[in-house]
């Protein structure tokens, strides 16, 4: 009778210890794949410093290995197209509205077009749908200059710009203002059909890019474009994070675990 008292006991602690020593292993495997998480931006980004700090390339080809490209800085001469040509909608400069203009740029020689992010335009307040004009002081089209920048990657600021994710060519709407091309998105699809021409699989941004992660500065003006920081891709923290969270519910576990196990045999249940 005594044994038929205590085996549910018995079995109810033991389920106890099965359950606790499960989420143990659970927490505790999930802080490892963020510690794991945090190493591979940690590569990635010290990857990214050593390419902003590397000698400048001049690429003739349009298909580039943008794993090992991403953060070049690039140096080609050649010529804006006027053709290739579009603003992108819904940007701020300090809170102002503005667009992103993106134009097609051809190395000298070369028979394809790399899209080119050439900064920010602001939007007249009192005309607010009315697209900008481009300055006269940037160089123009056809104009053959050494265009200087930095190959954007695919996980980067160029995500919109790429159209990954969000540049998906039946979710972009165009519209025709003040002779511009305005679309809410970026299709490198798209861009190809508006320019007639093969595009490269790199962007070239003309913005500066960030030294260190969390750099800010204030916009600047370059050529009547504005110019904003593009940040580096750093996440490191935020795995960290997430990793010592994992393993504090790990510990805490642990011990409730001990706690209870304890208390049920000093209770002699």
């Amino acid at each position: 009778m005594v044994n038929a008292v205590k085996t549910p006991g018995k079995t109810k602690l033991a389920f106890s210890v099965l359950l606790g020593a499960g989420l143990v292993w659970l927490t505790f495997s999930l802080g490892q794949w963020q510690t794991g998480r945090a190493h591979e931006k940690q590569s990635l980004f010290d990857a990214q410093a050593r390419a902003l700090a590397a000698e400048a390339v001049s690429p003739g080809s349009p298909r580039l290995d943008l794993d090992n490209m991403s953060y070049r800085k690039i140096d080609l001469r050649g010529r804006f197209e006027a053709k290739a040509l579009i603003y992108i909608d819904n940007r701020q400069v300090n809170g102002r509205p503005a667009v992103q203009v993106v134009q097609g740029f051809r190395p000298e020689g070369a028979s394809f077009l790399i899209p080119v992010d050439r900064g920010l335009l602001l939007r007249n307040p009192a005309q607010p749908r009315l697209a900008p004009e481009m300055p006269t002081e940037a160089t123009q089209a056809g104009d053959l200059f050494d265009l200087k920048g930095t190959i954007l990657p695919r996980f980067a600021q160029s995500a919109e710009l790429r159209g990954i994710a969000l540049g998906e060519a039946d979710r972009i709407t165009k519209a025709q203002s003040n002779g511009y091309e305005v679309w809410s998105n970026f299709s490198v699809i798209e861009f190809e059909k508006h320019a007639g021409e093969p595009v490269s699989n790199f962007v070239v941004t003309q913005q500066p890019v960030a030294q260190t992660a969390g750099q800010q500065a204030p916009a600047g003006k370059v050529d009547g474009f504005y110019h904003l920081t593009v940040p580096l891709q750093e996440q490191v923290a935020k795995h960290r994070g997430y990793a010592f969270q994992w393993f504090t519910m790990s510990a805490v576990l642990v011990l409730l675990t001990l706690f209870f196990c304890v208390s049920r045999v000093l209770q002699g249940k």
